[in-house]
């Protein structure tokens, strides 16, 4: 569906996909002891959906990928 900013887009794919799926005790947040795969971007998604695109870092399970 339409969300109403970019951050509710972001939360959709992370914590609310997370939580729907009865997930969110292992995934969905960055805290200690869940699964922590992330990227680093440049830019800021909240203000321009489009960074997500420009990764510059991943990392999987907590481990940087090259």
């Amino acid at each position: 569906g339409v969300k109403r900013d970019n951050y509710d887009a972001v939360r959709s794919a992370t914590s609310v996909a997370a939580a729907m799926n009865r997930m969110q005790d292992r995934l969905g947040t960055l805290e200690a002891g869940k699964a922590a795969d992330v990227i680093v971007v440049e830019g800021d998604p909240r203000a321009d959906l489009d960074a997500i695109a420009k990764v510059r870092m991943t990392f999987v399970d907590g481990r940087r990928m090259v």
